[in-house]
């Protein structure tokens, strides 16, 4: 525009005040379009990995493919299962003895487990400080059908009997878990149930309806984390409690958002671990959202950062859970 037209519209007060607002939307519009820069900036991924993805993942890649190899290695001279060294005398001895000699013979314990007072086992978790005071179970069960997904060596499952449940089912896909949950469960003289069963296994016929499922550690283990809660939902009549480990990313903060993780991930406390079994970690809105997704409602973050993240979430359409109709022949 012509500097001595413009000068001269400036005199008239509406002409003027439209200027102001047009300098105003111009300079709003400017710094929008810098955020919309920094933003698209700091959520791109690195160039490199564009051209070679797999860089993303070659040292993941290569501590498994070290693994197998070790592996293959003793392959035909080893067993999946260890070698439980005899007792001497184990027929004369105490009953409280014997057991002391099943848990101390396994090589390794995942949980921590007063198996008999005074005697715990030598897990690595210790679920009652770590987990227990903040994964939502309830106090009373009393009367309901508790299925306990990824059981573990069981602490779970034989705090629901404690608090009152009417039957534990509990699965687990690792065959060294369930024998010793069995030890636990012979000490204990408990009536909870453990079966090598894996999540994707899960449907009424099989081992019935549950008013409470806890899904505690699994979900970022499983390759079709929505499939799992799809056969979850079919089995749940109640309430679902779950937990998994998540990560949460800034730039998309309230999107549900997920990395996929093709070789594992160095895990522990300290990162000193490497896990090849972890495929997924969502974001807190991913998990709410698919949850939703297969029909789970009154969604509730009830633990998170920097406590374990845990989600109460029900069914609509409760009703009390009840084992399979063996008059159907469900396993047959």
């Amino acid at each position: 525009m012509n500097p001595l037209l413009k000068s001269l519209l400036m005199k008239i007060p509406a002409v003027r005040g439209h200027f102001k607002r047009v300098e105003a939307l111009t300079a709003e519009r400017d710094y929008l379009k810098w955020k919309l820069d920094t933003l698209v900036r700091e959520a791109a991924p690195d160039a490199s990995l564009l051209e070679r993805p797999e860089d993303g993942w070659k040292e993941s890649k290569t501590r498994k493919r070290k693994l197998s190899e070790e592996f293959r290695g003793i392959a035909t001279s080893t067993r999946m299962t260890s070698i439980v060294e005899p007792a001497a005398n184990h027929l004369g001895l105490p009953t409280a003895e014997w057991i002391r000699h099943q848990v101390e013979a396994e090589p390794s314990w995942f949980q921590k487990i007063e198996v008999l007072p005074g005697l715990y086992s030598r897990g690595w978790s210790d679920p009652r400080t770590e987990k227990l005071p903040f994964y939502g179970l309830p106090d009373d069960l009393t009367d309901m059908r508790v299925l306990d997904i990824g059981c573990a060596e069981g602490f779970f499952s034989f705090e629901a009997e404690k608090r009152g449940a009417r039957e534990v089912i509990a699965i687990d896909s690792f065959p060294d878990a369930i024998r010793r949950f069995n030890i636990v469960k012979a000490a204990r003289q408990s009536n909870a149930t453990a079966f090598l069963m894996n999540v994707y296994d899960l449907e009424p016929k099989r081992l019935g309806t549950f008013d409470l499922v806890l899904f505690y550690g699994v979900f970022y283990h499983l390759k079709h984390p929505q499939y799992a809660l799809e056969r979850i939902r079919s089995v749940c009549t109640g309430r679902l409690l779950f937990q998994a480990h998540i990560r949460e990313e800034p730039s998309v903060k309230g999107v549900p958002w997920a990395t996929f993780y093709p070789h594992g991930i160095m895990s522990g406390k300290d990162q000193e671990l490497f896990d090849p079994t972890v495929f997924w970690l969502f974001n807190s809105a991913c998990c709410l959202a698919i949850l939703d997704h297969v029909g789970f409602i009154d969604l509730k973050i009830i633990s998170t950062e920097p406590n374990p993240f845990v989600i109460s979430a029900r069914v609509p359409d409760a009703s009390a859970g009840a084992p399979p109709d063996q008059a159907e022949a469900p396993w047959c």
